[in-house]
């Protein structure tokens, strides 16, 4: 048996975007938009992920060092690194991240 393919819109659906309740078994999509002057929370977890910068600008702070990040870039963040998305810049930067099912698999959602 073939199964569907899951297509889901950001705009109505709560992060993650794709996650176990949609049959993944390896990782989970989320989409996350950061206003001017917003961050993600500064947080650690034993898991790499990594990140797709759809449109903005900003710096990714990875175990306690800055680094530019604009529309375009990839980003790979190493497990058990201490980080955050920050936008430095004047519109909203967005970025599409891919974590493992593991990061969602304890929280009762996905």
């Amino acid at each position: 048996m073939t199964q569907d393919p899951v297509i889901k819109n950001f705009k109505a659906h709560e992060n993650p975007l794709l996650g176990l309740s949609d049959g993944v078994s390896t990782y989970v999509m989320l989409y996350v938009q950061h206003a001017p002057g917003e961050s993600s929370p500064d947080h650690v977890h034993p898991w790499e992920h990594q990140a797709f910068i759809t449109e903005g600008a900003g710096v990714l702070v990875c175990g306690g060092k800055e680094y530019p990040i604009r529309t375009g870039d990839a980003v790979l963040v190493p497990g058990g690194v201490r980080h955050q998305f920050r936008n430095t810049g004047a519109t909203t930067m967005s970025r599409v991240t891919v974590n493992p099912s593991e990061s969602v698999k304890n929280q009762g959602r996905g």
